[in-house]
């Protein structure tokens, strides 16, 4: 990487590429964007399609609990990976679990583990602040370029690529489950492992884009790029292209803005998002054919 880093930077100072590439933890964070916008600008469609928008919403709020429960055993704050992986998964399934088992509405028993999560997060919080300062936990809870190491990317590549097998061979099976769950049973392709599959592999996506979005704005990138593309596309495979082609925009959009001014890469990364899907609204309105 170092011999990466070293090429663009001199790029950068002849000229032949802007000057922020001459920084390594601006590539840094523009190769993880790069990596997250298939993987969670792919898995968005789903995600739309599935009503899982709160759901995302819930276990970026677990991350801070399963934080300060890593940093409680001992893991390093910079890469409380263990606490935070297990405390999200851990919560996914809960949910999973006690909504097919429950009368509640779905966004209800959400709203439920979120309040309890978050309500957990903040006591731990507080109560094991005196072993580091606060504002350590700002890279998790909105993302920082500052905090993104080699070891946070190759992660990152390892399990954006193991998610991305996931969903792939999953894809078909998950998608006639989140249009006409009648239909998958009566094929036998409806389950509940399928559905565990799938928030195992979203819990997964978002644990390992912390560091870039941050836990309090990952549920936006799982979310608004599905919806900015269904603006765009008529068809399921058009709002998936559009989806991942999105979030990169909106990605290395963010990334750039990020490293020009003091804001986190998670805001300004959001932000784009916002800007995409105004553009998009205005774009799908001229692109729909005249009645």
């Amino acid at each position: 990487m170092e011999r990466l880093y070293a090429f663009l930077a001199a790029q950068a100072a002849a000229g032949h590429l802007p000057e922020a590439f001459g920084y390594a933890f601006v590539v840094r964070g523009m190769l993880a964007a790069l990596v997250l916008a298939p993987v969670l600008g792919g898995m968005s469609h789903l995600v739309v399609a599935r009503r899982l928008a709160f759901f995302s919403s819930a276990l970026g709020q677990a991350a801070l609990t399963g934080l300060t429960i890593g940093v409680v055993l001992g893991e390093p704050l910079n890469s409380p990976y263990g606490g935070i992986g297990g405390f999200c998964l851990l919560s996914a399934l809960a949910m999973v679990y006690v909504r097919r088992r429950s009368g509640l509405p779905p966004d209800t028993l959400v709203g439920v583990f979120l309040s309890l999560t978050l309500g957990l997060g903040i006591c731990l919080l507080v109560a094991v602040t005196k072993r580091f300062n606060i504002h350590q936990v700002e890279a998790v809870m909105f993302g920082s370029l500052l905090t993104v190491t080699d070891s946070d990317l190759l992660l990152l590549l390892i399990f954006g690529a193991l998610v991305l097998v996931g969903v792939a061979i999953l894809y078909n099976r998950v998608a006639l489950d989140s249009l006409d769950p009648a239909l998958a049973r009566a094929s036998g392709l409806g389950s509940d492992a399928l559905e565990y599959l799938f928030v195992a592999l979203l819990t997964a996506a978002i644990v390992v884009s912390l560091k870039i979005i941050g836990a309090l704005l990952v549920e936006a990138l799982v979310v608004v790029p599905a919806a900015a593309a269904r603006n765009l596309a008529h068809t399921a495979r058009g709002v998936l292209v559009w989806s991942i082609a999105l979030a990169a925009i909106a990605g290395e959009g963010g990334i750039w803005v990020s490293s020009k001014l003091p804001v986190p890469s998670g805001g300004a990364v959001v932000l784009g998002l916002g800007l995409v899907f105004v553009v998009s609204l205005g774009a799908g309105r001229a692109l729909r054919p005249a009645r």
